[in-house]
């Protein structure tokens, strides 16, 4: 396992992964930044939603590219898809408590 630091919406993060995968992760999580980054210039969102809206954009990007993909997506089983979203919203609090503890301090 290897360790990376991504930055997504100003935000650092250390994320594990396998052995020769550190540039893939470091490429979408880069893409999910923009993503996050466009979708914020335009509109008022809190960190958490910034981050979903992102990741939809940047997964429907993704099926816009490879329409085989969403073939793969509509498979996914409902409960999978709320567990990726209360995961986002765990990191997104997260990272919200850590941002309000240094404007407190």
């Amino acid at each position: 396992m290897a360790n990376v630091q991504i930055k997504i919406d100003s935000q650092k993060f250390t994320i594990a992964c396998g052995e020769g995968q550190e540039e893939k992760l470091k490429r979408i999580a880069a893409m999910l930044d923009e993503k996050v980054a466009f979708i914020k210039s335009r509109m008022l969102v809190s960190e958490s939603m910034g981050l979903v809206m992102g990741a939809l954009l940047l997964a429907s990007d993704l099926i816009d590219q490879d329409p085989n993909l969403y073939q793969f997506e509509t498979r996914i089983a409902e409960k999978d898809l709320l567990q990726s979203i209360q995961m986002i919203e765990k990191a997104s609090s997260c990272i919200s408590s850590v941002a309000e503890t240094i404007e407190n301090a």
